[in-house]
């Protein structure tokens, strides 16, 4: 879903409104941890949270760049783009019946490393990906993200 606050309605930002608290609770903060990263009210939080009334543009933009999460004004990184891509397909070959708890460990898994900063990559390198004109079937299966300390004589530890 693509968050486009620029110009947006009272009932588009009451709708956007409704990502605060599933992206806090994911990032793990309070409401007042997330009320001071936006530099805004924690009562301002807790409002949001229970969909009393449409929020501010200029609110929501601080409140989503705090949680990280990209709105019209923060464009996302193309590297990004394409990884978002590439979770999507796969998260799209999960039974839908279990898509949630795929979903889940890989936010779990991914937020682990933003903390570790540890994380390598293997399989096909995005410039290749790239090159080669986007991703086919056989590419996306060979994509993963592997625990291990990146070491300067061990870029890729498994």
């Amino acid at each position: 879903m693509s968050i486009h606050l620029r110009g947006a309605s009272a009932s588009e930002r009451a709708r956007y409104a409704e990502l605060v608290r599933p992206a806090r609770v994911r990032r793990g903060l309070s409401q007042k941890a997330l009320a001071t990263l936006a530099e805004v009210d924690r009562t301002t939080v807790s409002n949001i949270e229970r969909g009393a009334g449409a929020p501010q543009e200029d609110v929501l933009r601080r409140l989503f760049a705090a949680l990280g999460l990209a709105t019209d004004a923060q464009p996302r990184d193309p590297e990004v783009e394409l990884w978002v891509a590439v979770m999507s397909e796969l998260l799209s070959s999960v039974p839908a019946d279990r898509r949630h708890l795929a979903a889940d460990a890989a936010i779990a898994t991914l937020a682990a490393h933003v903390r570790a900063g540890e994380v390598s990559a293997v399989g096909p390198t995005l410039t290749a990906i790239h090159d080669e004109g986007g991703l086919e079937e056989r590419d996306i299966h060979g994509l993963a993200a592997r625990r291990g300390i990146a070491r300067r004589d061990e870029p890729h530890a498994e």
